[in-house]
């Protein structure tokens, strides 16, 4: 739950330049929860070229706000910096 958490939030606030390599993820499975947040309606207008794609047009649909607002738990543990993420998503896996 945090890895998606973590992308809405940082699409929230136009950062990005988020990939799997900052969760400590494959790209492949960060490729996976962003089709997965924009399927379910979390997001909107990812941009898609080929087999590629990109976060930079990407917004959070209604249901995606309300997701942040209704986990915001999440927000007040959420780290300052990127190089803390990794470890943040590590503490939901340890959950699993």
């Amino acid at each position: 739950m945090r890895v998606g958490f973590s992308i809405l939030k940082e699409i929230k606030d136009k950062r990005t330049a988020i990939s799997g390599q900052v969760y400590g993820i494959k790209d492949i499975e960060f490729e996976r929860m962003v089709k997965l947040l924009e399927k379910q309606g979390y997001l909107e207008r990812v941009l898609r070229v080929g087999d590629r794609f990109s976060l930079k047009p990407a917004r959070l649909s209604e249901k995606g706000e309300r997701f942040l607002m209704e986990h915001a738990e999440l927000a007040d543990e959420y780290p300052d910096s990127m190089e803390e993420l990794k470890e943040w998503v590590r503490a939901d896996r340890a959950k699993e």
